[in-house]
């Protein structure tokens, strides 16, 4: 009879604890998210915004907020999804370092094109510039 309520008191504190824990994984997962979203140097988030698709997936204007690294292609990992046939599953990647943007083919079939010339190493994005993955056209914004 002594012993129950040490055990109340041992449960009441594994709830406690789980509770505890569940709170500081939202917390995290919140702060990942709003990093993921944080401006770049120059005040502005950098994004790819749909200005030419060959499909009714990705719409005129829609617009995709860069992280440090993202990935573009047919891939439903991509960070950017395009369902293009002429896509590769994991076509091009941008990475924002230094408070510069950077386009890198991934070894696509069809390749990644910079306003109209197809790329062959990491190349530096200018606000204003046309990237093409397939038979998409995104416009960079810094």
């Amino acid at each position: 009879m002594n012993d129950l309520p040490w055990l109340l008191f041992l449960r009441l504190g594994m709830v406690a604890l789980l509770y505890i824990f569940l709170i500081q994984v939202v917390w995290l997962l919140r702060r990942s998210l709003a990093a993921d979203s944080r401006p770049t140097r120059s005040g502005a988030t950098a994004r790819l915004v749909v200005v030419e698709s060959s499909g009714p997936h990705l719409t005129r204007g829609h617009a995709f907020a860069l992280r440090d690294v993202t990935s573009i292609g047919r891939s439903t990992s991509s960070a950017i999804r395009v369902e293009d046939p002429y896509a590769s599953a994991e076509h091009a990647l941008v990475t924002l370092r230094d408070g510069r943007a950077w386009l890198e083919d991934l070894g696509s079939t069809n390749g990644t094109f910079l306003n109209r010339r197809q790329i062959a190493k990491p190349t530096l994005l200018q606000s204003g510039d046309i990237v093409q993955v397939g038979q998409v056209k995104f416009k960079f914004l810094s």
